[in-house]
């Protein structure tokens, strides 16, 4: 008896792949910018490589500053200098927030939300990094650091937290340890989805760092040789970096659905034509590493889906998939 087993899309070895989806991603007009943010506007902002903070809609923010972060209420919080020892955090509606020079922007971060509350890290009387809200003071405690302070419009706060045995956690305020390998957690949103930092395995134990992660979808671009920095989501998904003085902005998409289907002439595959640039590869055995082909004939459409028969000369067993990369 012949079996069709449809599987998952396969999709260009750039992007990351996850069940009827992929990012497209698109460089956005603004140069020489570093550490972007978005919010649910889609406002952006961003560093000016050479000086200043930047906005998509509004322009000129500061003369100066690093990591700004944007709420969905529009206020911008980054960090400047003021002597020293390091940074402070300044809003663009409240001034000055911090005082002495206490944050270390090569080891600390900080974020915002659309109520006002900020929260940063900074050591302790014990040299321990703590998490620390403008609303609610210390929020972690222990002789061990936390990194990576996130904050979303719910007042949830996520950070990765060092254990004893060496390891690493991520910790919310409200879900508790969040299952899952740790990550360098970058921005939150309101599902509580992150964007975050981590390393990709290029040859056998040798990693290159950063490359930017979803935590709904995986990593936006999969090459071990591409590098994102800055990054920030929104509630809808979209995540924004910068590489090459570029900013970049990646927005998920469903992709198309693979089925087989009766047809008067025998069994088809069918898929919409809504999503272009995908065509059909089969396999009879997925032993690693599967070799897929692509189906030859040319598909027949009904302007709403194409069909393409399968011919029963394939084999006994068969899977086929959707790609979009090249035949």
């Amino acid at each position: 008896m012949v079996q069709f087993v449809i599987i998952l899309l396969a999709l260009s070895a750039c992007v990351a792949v996850a069940a009827h989806g992929q990012w497209v991603i698109t460089q956005l007009p603004y140069s020489l910018a570093m550490e972007p943010s978005i919010n649910n506007s889609e406002e952006i902002v961003w560093a000016q490589n050479g000086g200043g903070i930047y906005s998509s809609v509004r322009g000129a923010l500061a003369s100066s500053g690093l990591s700004p972060h944007l709420a969905n209420s529009g206020e911008v919080v980054y960090a400047d200098w003021f002597g020293g020892p390091y940074w402070d955090l300044v809003s663009t509606t409240r001034g000055r927030m911090t005082q002495g020079g206490i944050i270390d922007v090569n080891s600390s971060t900080f974020d915002v939300n659309a109520l006002g509350e900020v929260v940063y890290g900074v050591r302790d009387t014990n040299d321990y990094y703590q998490v620390y809200s403008t609303v609610r003071g210390q929020i972690t405690f222990g002789a061990r650091d936390h990194y990576y302070p996130c904050i979303n419009d719910k007042g949830e706060i996520v950070w990765q937290e060092y254990l004893d045995d060496g390891g690493r956690v991520n910790v919310s305020s409200i879900r508790g340890v969040l299952p899952g390998d740790s990550h360098n957690i970058v921005d939150l949103n309101n599902a509580g989805d992150f964007c975050s930092f981590d390393s990709l395995e290029k040859t056998s134990g040798y990693y290159t760092w950063p490359h930017l992660f979803s935590s709904a979808h995986g990593f936006l671009i999969s090459d071990p040789d591409q590098f994102q920095f800055g990054g920030g989501i929104n509630d809808a998904g979209t995540i924004v970096w910068a590489a090459q003085n570029y900013i970049y902005k990646a927005t998920w998409t469903n992709g198309p659905a693979l089925s087989i289907v009766s047809t008067p002439s025998g069994l088809a595959l069918e898929w919409p034509t809504n999503v272009p640039g995908f065509h059909p590869e089969y396999t009879t055995n997925l032993a690693n590493p599967a070799s897929w082909q692509a189906l030859t004939g040319n598909p027949v459409t009904n302007s709403v889906a194409f069909h393409l028969p399968i011919e029963q000369s394939l084999g006994n067993f068969v899977f086929f998939r959707l790609s979009n990369r090249n035949p």
